[in-house]
């Protein structure tokens, strides 16, 4: 059960070209229909092609609310950065369901013209909704999992390329190994402060109402607890080009990024003398392809 809940609540993918995944689905939906005629479907007749039409249209429509609307409307459980299996399989089980309802009310109410009021809790209204329920999680599961993947690999192959020109000018950088002499104190909301050399810290990460801050000294790597936000400490590392603003919680220092990795969900950076590896978020990404006119 332990391993389960620690699976479901692993970070995945979250969709970034939504209307893409939109015009796949419903693309998808109609070559199935056209194509295999499932659940007595017939394409005989122009009837039966305004059907299908309305079945495309339908799908599209189902989908730019599921995955272009509702994430708009409900930030926090859409939050990229937050996005886990869990909260996928959430929300593809209410999609499918959404598009469930939207097949039996156009199949009962506009295909077969019948009353709501006196359909309601006979034999034949929930033999209907059955159906088409059916019809929604079998056929429509499809094109909802082949336009994920397609998608995903999409992003997956994007971030890759990028990730190699990255490394790229990484390699050719020309840095100052020397760096400068002068000292910065960090400090936070409490007396505690930090005084070292701003090229000698790796990274900063926020820690609930503190920022934890890593970096060497007497070739030792340390770190110190401040209270303090990430944005403040964003704010003092200003003057020094330097330092990276690449995730909600964390800074940091590019002159030590030894290696981007990319995958589908975006970059991860190692860094020298540190196993640490740091995410980079889909809202700081332009931080991030900003390394090659900066590191060079």
């Amino acid at each position: 059960m332990i391993k389960l809940k620690k699976y479901l609540n692993r970070p995945t993918y979250a969709v970034d070209r939504p209307w893409t995944l939109a015009l796949l689905n419903a693309t998808t939906i109609g070559l199935i229909l056209a194509i295999f005629e499932p659940f007595h479907y017939r394409l005989n007749s122009i009837i039966q092609f305004g059907v299908l039409c309305v079945f495309i249209g339908l799908t599209f429509i189902a989908s730019v609310l599921g995955f272009v609307v509702a994430p708009k409307l409900f930030k926090r459980f859409y939050d990229p950065e937050q996005w886990t299996i869990k909260k996928n399989i959430i929300h593809c089980f209410s999609f499918l369901l959404f598009m469930g309802v939207c097949t039996f009310i156009y199949d009962h109410y506009f295909l077969i013209k019948a009353n709501f009021w006196d359909d309601l809790g006979t034999p034949e209204f929930y033999k209907i909704l059955c159906i088409d329920m059916l019809a929604a999680f079998t056929i429509g599961a499809i094109p909802l999992i082949f336009g994920l993947f397609i998608v995903e690999n999409n992003a997956l192959k994007r971030n890759l390329l990028e990730a190699q020109k990255l490394n790229k000018a990484l390699s050719e950088r020309h840095k100052d190994e020397k760096g400068s002499n002068e000292m910065i104190t960090l400090s936070g909301e409490t007396k505690d402060s930090v005084t070292l050399l701003p090229q000698n810290i790796f990274y900063m990460e926020a820690s609930g109402n503190y920022v934890d801050i890593y970096y060497k000294e007497e070739g030792k790597e340390k770190h110190k607890l401040l209270r303090s936000t990430i944005k403040q400490m964003e704010e003092t590392m200003q003057p020094f080009e330097y330092f990276v603003r690449c995730h909600r919680a964390y800074i940091v220092n590019i002159n030590h990024i030894i290696h981007i990795s990319g995958n589908a969900q975006g970059y991860r950076l190692n860094l020298t003398e540190t196993t640490e590896e740091i995410p980079v978020s889909r809202t700081y990404l332009k931080n991030l392809k900003k390394l090659k006119d900066i590191i060079n």
